[in-house]
């Protein structure tokens, strides 16, 4: 299949028996290029981050536990939060077209010496909640799942998986840094991942 039968074979759905779909080219160059051109221009307004809490990374050096974040949108009980930015990424929500978007939040992670898998973990507790990640920039950086499936970072590339699988980033050693896009919804009951 290639990326347009992909992108149009994706209504929402895993196909049948399937954990996860990956898409490549999920946008067309013209929309995708102007997305990772100002999130990689140097006045782009990141913010540094954990990217575990303390008690969760325990395994890891406080160096080894930080990135940049932009949240382009959160909305959960007693919290609305809603980027200026958020324009940017449209043509990635409306092509994912949910019912409800919980959080939209892109990362940078710097490079490092090695390849550091931060740890598994879930980005909402949302029943019946979807997670995309949009990979900005193409480096050997990784989407680590619990069973094992690892997902290259491969810019324009996106996956999307039931919010309630465990998953875990990993840094890249070949790039300035890693830049990935993750974005966790509500899909219409008929159209939702894992087929809940």
């Amino acid at each position: 299949m290639d990326a347009r039968e992909a992108r149009a074979a994706w209504p929402g759905a895993l196909p049948a028996g399937e954990k996860m779909f990956v898409i490549d080219d999920y946008l067309e160059r013209s929309l995708f290029v102007p997305i990772r051109d100002a999130l990689e221009a140097a006045t782009f307004p990141w913010e540094e981050s954990q990217i575990l809490s303390s008690k969760a990374a325990t395994h890891l050096r406080p160096d080894d536990n930080l990135q940049h974040v932009h949240g382009f949108y959160l909305k959960k009980p007693g919290v609305f939060l809603r980027s200026e930015k958020l324009d940017l990424i449209r043509p990635i929500i409306e092509r994912l077209n949910p019912v409800l978007l919980i959080k939209a939040k892109a990362n940078r992670t710097a490079r490092k010496a090695r390849h550091i898998e931060y740890g598994l973990h879930v980005d909402t507790s949302r029943r019946g909640a979807t997670t995309a990640i949009f990979y900005l920039n193409s480096n050997n950086g990784y989407t680590l799942f619990a069973d094992g499936t690892k997902v290259d970072s491969v810019e324009n590339r996106i996956v999307l998986f039931d919010a309630a699988t465990p998953h875990t980033g990993a840094s890249c050693t070949d790039a300035d840094a890693r830049l990935v896009l993750n974005i966790n919804m509500v899909l219409a009951p008929h159209v939702r991942a894992g087929g809940a």
